[in-house]
């Protein structure tokens, strides 16, 4: 009995980090940590570290830490800095190893429960947004048409990207006819999926948006050439015509957010400036970031120093923008910051999982990757704690589920 309680510690630990991304970030690091101390302890080492090794996949997500460590040794300015990124990091070394624990151990009725408690915690989380925005509705648009969105449980871009996965774990769900307890439970998920699917526009963050339709373009193709299920998959055509029109007429969080992005961009190509406008900055942020790296072509300029050498850049661009912004694209921050050599080792950590067949095979796992992928090209999504907990979390749990579902 005692060690069935043990074996349900790493479960209810990922549970609580699900559940923690959107209630504190004190409870996602904690735990974190139980899961790796579950790993060490309570667990062989030997046979942990021997799954550890015998997968490709756990040991190059490892090697991003590393990757950031070397760029430690030619990092002088500001130690704070660097501290705060190895942190960062370090769930790219613990959670793979704490993951190698429950090889072959993750079941279908624990995935599947898992994937459904997050659908319902991120459906729950934006009853509360939603609310807000309708106590100061007038306040709230207005916000909008100057660039900023509705409050949100943390980093709305994050969270916006949550919220997209969400909507495919509930198709992913209500395909495999899964319920808990009771049958109604199916149409429970598919009115969360459609909920959240309106959720997502009102919101109106483009990151998830974006993911969201390169999502359903994905699962269009996947119907029509692998599964030939014609009708599904217009029906999904149907959605990617209608909706985005419905949302523009209907929403006037989406207008004004097309609205303040024209002239976003209007400022930054017409005339130069970027000083105060999220578009642009980001755009000269990537620019900034691309010229340190070929400055710094092999090693980088040290992850350390990158906040640094950014705010000099971007203090001498004509587009004046904020002096703050670090490179808005994950792969361009790597590269500055770590150089060619750590670039490649984050790409082999980042894409390795999608050479595995196995994990191709499954649609969920495709979508997840297109979701994340797709902001790295507008953000440095792994460089936050949420960002990373979200990558790291469900990427390990799915990859875990699946090998032992084929083992």
């Amino acid at each position: 009995m005692k060690k069935r309680y043990l074996k349900a510690i790493p479960f209810l630990a990922l549970a609580a980090a699900i559940a923690g991304m959107f209630v504190a970030r004190a409870i996602v690091s904690i735990s974190m940590i139980v899961m790796v101390i579950y790993a060490l302890i309570f667990t062989d080492p030997r046979k942990t570290f021997t799954s550890f090794f015998k997968d490709p996949i756990l040991v190059a997500l490892s090697l991003i830490f590393f990757g950031y460590l070397f760029s430690s040794l030619y990092s002088t300015e500001d130690h704070g800095y660097l501290m705060e990124r190895l942190r960062l990091k370090l769930p790219f070394l613990a959670l793979p190893v704490a993951f190698a624990s429950l090889n072959k151990k993750i079941s279908q009725p624990v995935f599947y429960s898992l994937l459904y408690f997050f659908l319902i915690i991120v459906s729950a989380t934006t009853i509360i947004v939603i609310i807000k925005y309708a106590a100061d509705f007038k306040e709230i648009n207005i916000a909008y048409v100057q660039g900023r969105v509705m409050d949100t449980p943390f980093n709305h871009i994050r969270y916006s990207l949550m919220v997209s996965f969400a909507i495919f774990i509930a198709y992913y769900l209500f395909g495999l006819k899964f319920f808990l307890r009771y049958p109604w439970e199916r149409w429970l998920i598919a009115g969360l999926g459609f909920y959240l699917m309106c959720f997502l526009h009102l919101l109106a963050v483009r990151s998830g948006l974006v993911a969201f339709y390169l999502c359903v373009f994905y699962l269009i193709f996947n119907h029509i050439f692998r599964r030939r299920q014609l009708k599904t998959a217009l029906c999904l055509s149907t959605i990617v015509l209608v909706l985005p029109i419905l949302a523009y007429v209907m929403l006037p969080s989406v207008k004004a957010k097309i609205t303040y992005m024209k002239y976003d961009l209007d400022q930054l190509l017409l005339f130069r400036n970027a000083s105060g406008f999220s578009d642009g900055g980001r755009i000269i942020s990537i620019k900034e970031g691309m010229a340190i790296f070929k400055e710094n072509f092999i090693f980088g300029t040290g992850v350390g120093d990158l906040k640094h050498e950014m705010s000099e850049k971007l203090k001498e661009a004509p587009e004046a923008p904020p002096d703050y912004l670090l490179p808005h694209n994950q792969f361009v921050f790597v590269a500055a910051g770590t150089g060619i050599a750590g670039l490649l080792i984050f790409c082999l950590g980042i894409f390795l999982p999608l050479f595995n067949r196995k994990n191709l095979g499954n649609i969920l796992f495709i979508c997840f990757y297109i979701i994340v992928l797709s902001s790295f090209f507008t953000e440095a999504t792994v460089e936050e704690q949420m960002g990373t907990a979200f990558y790291l979390l469900f990427l390990l749990l799915m990859h875990g589920y699946i090998q032992s579902e084929n083992s």
